[in-house]
């Protein structure tokens, strides 16, 4: 009867530290972490070589834990951006059940035009326990994704999710879209959407999420996020914030989201994470402003 009640979730879920402080918006300026987790085309974007970014996410709905690490680096002179990505996640629903996912993801991401870039996440999914929900254990699928700036301030974004079926919902199947604009160089405002082609495993729901977001970074030091949205998969409005510690090496991250209007029937969720980053700044060019995420 648990396992029937209890049904575990997508395990691509958790969308970084920084993009849940900003309502989930990300897609259309995804820069660093941001690119293999949400679109990996936006690694072209600007120039770093992110040495190291390790994260910690829980997630209330179904007391999921996941820890996160990955590596990304754009700093060739052919603005080709890579990148590399683990996520481990354990569900501890309640009444003895437990489960278990490995998420593991190598994106690249090349410049086609001066205003274009595409890329693309090969991922590979490894569940047991709940999380392998009808003997669905994982499999490999793909993202794609590509990030047109308009204007030197303004760009958009189009991205494929797990376009191989994994069935069961192990990954969920949509297309993401967003659009990014930087009005002065320390602000990013974001507003993206998600269509979801497979029912949430908990709820039975898919449809259209929309999200809203802003980063503003204050002296160079800090930066403060916003965010909020509606989310179809559980047809829940809510809100988000973050704040980073930024220096020229690394940075401390914190997110926390938290559904604001409940629909009837269903349960307030949070979710809060915390993220730390290392990295090398380039001086080569960008291919948008600069600004952070």
């Amino acid at each position: 009867m648990m396992l029937s009640t209890a049904r575990a979730l997508a395990m691509d879920d958790f969308p970084g530290t920084r993009p849940i402080g900003m309502g989930g918006t990300g897609r259309a300026y995804a820069i660093g972490d941001v690119g293999p987790m949400l679109n990996p085309s936006g690694m072209s974007l600007v120039k770093n070589f992110q040495v190291l970014e390790g994260a910690y996410g829980y997630s209330t709905r179904l007391h999921a834990h996941t820890l996160h690490a990955s590596m990304v680096d754009n700093t060739s002179g052919f603005g080709i951006g890579g990148g590399l990505y683990y996520n481990y996640r354990a569900t501890e629903p309640g009444g003895g059940v437990t489960g278990h996912g490995h998420e593991a993801g190598l994106a690249l991401s090349i410049p086609i035009a001066d205003r274009m870039t595409f890329g693309g996440t090969v991922k590979y999914f490894r569940l047991s326990g709940i999380d392998a929900l009808d003997g669905g254990t994982g499999g490999v699928t793909f993202d794609l994704g590509t990030t047109i700036t308009l204007l030197p301030k303004l760009s958009i974004a189009v991205v494929g999710t797990n376009l191989r079926d994994l069935h069961n919902s192990i990954a969920t199947q949509g297309v993401g879209y967003g659009v990014a604009l930087i009005p002065i160089q320390d602000l990013v405002i974001a507003v993206d959407g998600f269509t979801s082609f497979t029912p949430d495993n908990l709820t039975g729901y898919k449809g259209t999420s929309v999200m809203v977001g802003g980063d503003l970074t204050l002296a160079g030091k800090v930066d403060v996020r916003l965010g909020g949205g509606y989310d179809a998969a559980t047809r829940n409005g809510f809100g988000s914030a973050g704040l980073s510690a930024v220096s020229e090496v690394g940075a401390i991250d914190a997110g926390i989201s938290q559904d604001i209007f409940v629909h009837a029937g269903g349960r307030r969720a949070t979710v809060v994470a915390v993220s730390l980053r290392l990295f090398i700044p380039s001086q080569q060019p960008s291919l948008t402003p600069p600004g952070t995420l």
